[in-house]
């Protein structure tokens, strides 16, 4: 994979993007910007492989960045062996990948001699190839994971961040005086299956979460969301239709009220989830782009730590399914 020398030295080259945020007296960020679009509720980055230009979802909820195959063999990208990135993954063979369906198969792995990405240049990158149909991506965490995270999508940015001599140091930088935010800790994910985790609490039963940009709304799975007491047969349960994961197709869906949310120190009463038809076992929530959206979040892969303050406005983009939702999503810091 990249390594974490190889993204900080191209992060350090770019010296016109960077600025230093203060953290505290000693602590500084070195931050470099990247401008996210978003479509609906999908983050979009743009960059090039190989000269090309493409657009690529910022997800950091997938384990590996992935490329079009089509657009990986006309750009002729290099397959490569095992050894050359440091994984267990082989350059053909099928790849067991997990989404909101539980599982899906990605095959092979490419190298892209040259991605240009927010200014700076990187050399030697993995991807993984999948039949997206059409010249685009997933920027996943073999990339993302290598520094902190910072993701302010409500204006359009992202930023990957180098903290220098922060230690222990609060990262919320963003925070002005009289405004509250929220810490949790992480759990410890690196290597082939680097992911975004902290345990959440719904309706007072603990759920290990994935915070995925990938996902447009956060979602609960079936049998999470029966240990917390909603069973997708309750009468207050309305069915959403289907949706899609990389995964997987026509994965049925529903939507249903939960007394509370609690995500580190915040916590959001009487509020409305999707809840799918999915049985992954390594996740029960999805947080998704829409928590993102609401929220500025700081993923403090140095520390383990996740800071988020609370944007405004709605924290879980479902539908509406009757007047007495105007009620939802109560929100209160603890």
């Amino acid at each position: 994979m990249v390594s974490r020398s190889v993204v900080a030295a191209a992060l350090m080259g770019a010296a016109l993007l960077l600025r230093s945020v203060d953290a505290s007296a000693a602590c500084s960020l070195k931050t470099m910007e990247v401008p996210v679009t978003m479509e609906g509720h999908s983050p979009l980055v743009a960059g090039k492989i190989n000269g090309q230009p493409v657009k690529l979802l910022l997800d950091s909820g997938a384990f590996f960045s992935l490329i079009d195959a089509k657009f990986a063999a006309q750009q002729k990208l290099r397959p490569v062996a095992r050894p050359e990135i440091g994984t267990r993954l082989g350059p053909a063979a099928e790849t067991l990948t997990t989404g909101a369906g539980g599982s899906g198969r990605v095959a092979g792995i490419v190298v892209a001699s040259t991605f240009e990405f927010a200014g700076a240049k990187f050399t030697g990158v993995p991807f993984l190839t999948f039949n997206f149909g059409s010249a685009s991506g997933i920027l996943g965490q073999n990339f993302l994971h290598q520094l902190d995270n910072e993701y302010d999508l409500r204006n359009g940015v992202m930023r990957l961040v180098r903290p220098e001599d922060c230690g222990a140091a609060e990262l919320a930088y963003w925070v002005k005086s009289g405004m509250t935010y929220s810490v949790t800790p992480l759990e410890s994910t690196g290597g082939i299956n680097a992911h975004t985790v902290a345990m959440i609490t719904i309706n007072g039963v603990k759920m290990r979460a994935y915070f995925d940009t990938g996902a447009s709304t956060t979602f609960i799975t079936a049998r999470a969301a029966a240990r917390a007491g909603v069973k997708t047969s309750d009468p207050g349960v309305k069915p959403a239709g289907y949706t899609r994961g990389i995964d997987r197709d026509n994965i049925k869906t529903w939507i249903g009220r939960f007394s509370s949310v609690q995500i580190g120190d915040e916590e959001i009463k009487n509020t409305l989830l999707a809840i799918g038809d999915s049985n992954p076992d390594d996740f029960d929530v999805l947080v998704g782009a829409d928590f993102f959206l609401a929220h500025h979040v700081y993923v403090a892969n140095s520390q383990r730590k996740l800071y988020f303050s609370y944007n405004g406005g709605r924290v879980f983009n479902v539908p509406q399914p009757d007047a007495a939702a105007a009620s939802d999503d109560t929100h209160a810091a603890r």
